[in-house]
């Protein structure tokens, strides 16, 4: 699709050959076993279903751009919950009686389809020996301050200014993940970081001296020695922007002309529009946090702290 769109748009075959896009036929994203006989909390699950196997429900996932699930295998020995207490007596049974389908999603279901997945607390996991708990973030990493944006990904913002380069480096360098600066081209991205710095800042409205996050650093920016035409743009992976259909420019972004040098970075603002300014500009930023190499898949399960014990 991005080709066609570029050829219609007069680019030549040379410079498609040296302009990098998204692979059209990339690999599907892969759910990591984290906790087993243990399922998460379904307050937000963006669908409760019964499926024959595990694939159709990671499928169906995928499908719904969750980023967690829970999955009930089946069999004789995961055919009832191990941990559960049976009903003491006519009252409790009866009360059970009362609840809806929905209210009692593990007694119904086998297939739980979630918005974000836990962190490193696991505070919302439940045992359960029916079911085991994926996601697509593997084990979680040690940080408290991850931010999940529902269908989107794990997200870390740093408050502490840092020029365009320290930035890149903390996001690409961290110790505790694998990331980049944030990749924001897409309509759901830019709104739901942007969201996230109009939240930061009206939390703070009312200290003094008044903080607040005006601009943070994205993945976003020109390099004349790189890029092959003036609005070519590339995110931290040198994915050009012209891939892309979506954009969010300021009023009077991006800087051109001769300009264009000295403001070739961008930065996201609470409104939900880019900025073009200074690389040497120090300003807060936003790392994405990778999904796990598909080469890890074997070394995500987690057995830390209250992790259900052998259940089966």
């Amino acid at each position: 699709m991005w080709l066609l769109l570029l050829l219609a748009n007069g680019w030549q075959l040379p410079e498609l050959n040296a302009l990098r896009c998204p692979a059209e036929n990339a690999a599907p994203l892969q759910f990591q076993l984290v906790r087993q006989c243990q399922r998460a909390a379904t307050t937000e699950a963006l669908a409760l279903e019964s499926t024959p196997t595990l694939e159709a429900c990671m499928k169906l996932a995928r499908e719904l751009r969750g980023l967690a699930l829970n999955y009930a295998p089946g069999g004789p020995e995961r055919r009832t919950n191990r941990f559960e207490q049976q009903p003491r007596d006519a009252y409790d049974k009866e009360a059970r009686k009362r609840l809806t389908v929905f209210e009692q999603p593990a007694d119904f279901f086998n297939c739980h389809v979630l918005q974000c997945p836990q962190n490193i607390s696991f505070a919302g996991m439940l045992n359960d020996s029916r079911f085991d708990y994926y996601s697509l973030y593997g084990r979680p990493t040690a940080l408290h301050n991850i931010s999940c944006v529902p269908h989107v990904g794990l997200f870390v913002f740093y408050t502490r200014p840092a020029s365009y380069l320290n930035a890149s480096r903390s996001c690409s360098h961290a110790s505790e993940f694998s990331g980049s600066l944030a990749h924001v081209a897409s309509e759901a991205r830019t709104y739901a970081l942007s969201r996230w710095l109009f939240e930061y800042n009206k939390q703070r409205a009312g200290e003094q001296p008044v903080p607040g996050i005006f601009l943070a650093y994205v993945g976003l920016q020109f390099n004349s020695s790189s890029s092959l035409r003036p609005m070519d743009y590339r995110n931290a992976q040198q994915e050009s922007l012209l891939c892309f259909l979506y954009r969010a420019w300021h009023e009077g972004h991006p800087r051109s002309g001769g300009s264009q040098a000295n403001a070739s970075c961008v930065a996201l603002t609470p409104k939900g529009t880019w900025q073009t300014l200074s690389c040497e500009r120090e300003l807060p930023f936003i790392c994405e946090i990778f999904t796990p190499a598909r080469s890890s898949t074997n070394r995500q399960l987690d057995t830390g702290a209250n992790a259900a014990d052998a259940c089966y």
